[in-house]
């Protein structure tokens, strides 16, 4: 049986939270050229020294969104073994390799979206803390909007309305060469490394996660 009374209103829909990845992964390879970021078909996740997450956007409308925090997810650490984040969880997920997360102790949350909610398995009363807030410390900016800015501050970007702007031609997926050296010359300092270096690989980030702008495409309005 699912625990959907306790969902943390931190999640909120999927293709939002997709949305808002996009953003921070840009961000990211707009700063450095090793981000914490990997992209496979649908599915972005984050990795860092104390865990990370990832999101998975499926078909029918499904997705699941799951990871851990090494200190705060009581689920892995707190009990004699950890807890069984599968129980009751629905056949479409990727059990196999879920399941082996889970039984090694890498795995402190998951939770998956159905029928327009989040749901996940119930948690034995000694858990306070599946560690899903501290598992994307740095990265808060996919749960919601005031976080993505301090996300864009964060970087050294702190012209809002080039980060507004940014944002609006991701989500036109309009993103061109000019809209990255845009960014990257409203940042309050120069990066390590040069525009001209850093531009190119944003993107084909831009292009591999489906928001550049398409050739022969016009101007997003």
């Amino acid at each position: 049986m699912t625990d959907e009374p306790r969902i943390p209103a931190l999640l909120g829909r999927p293709e939002r939270m997709w949305q808002r990845a996009v953003v921070l992964v840009l961000i990211a390879v707009t700063r450095t050229t090793r981000p914490v970021f990997r992209l496979g078909d649908r599915e972005l996740s984050c990795a860092h020294s104390n865990g990370g997450w990832t999101l998975s956007l499926l078909s029918d409308g499904k997705a699941v969104f799951y990871g851990q925090d090494v200190d705060c997810s009581d689920t892995t650490y707190v009990g004699d073994k950890p807890v069984d984040l599968l129980a009751d969880a629905p056949d479409w997920l990727p059990h196999q390799k879920l399941r082996e997360l889970n039984e090694a102790y890498e795995l402190g949350y998951l939770y998956w979206w159905e029928e327009g909610r989040w749901q996940r398995a119930r948690y034995p009363e000694y858990v306070e803390d599946d560690g899903l807030a501290a598992s994307c410390d740095g990265y808060a900016g996919i749960f919601d909007d005031r976080s993505l800015a301090d996300s864009f501050a964060d970087a050294g970007y702190r012209d809002p309305v080039a980060a507004e702007r940014f944002v609006a031609r991701v989500a036109a997926g309009a993103v061109t060469a000019d809209v990255l050296e845009e960014l990257i010359d409203s940042a309050s300092e120069p990066g390590p490394l040069p525009r001209e270096s850093r531009v190119p690989n944003a993107l084909e980030w831009a292009a591999r996660l489906g928001v550049a702008e398409r050739p022969g495409a016009g101007p997003a309005r």
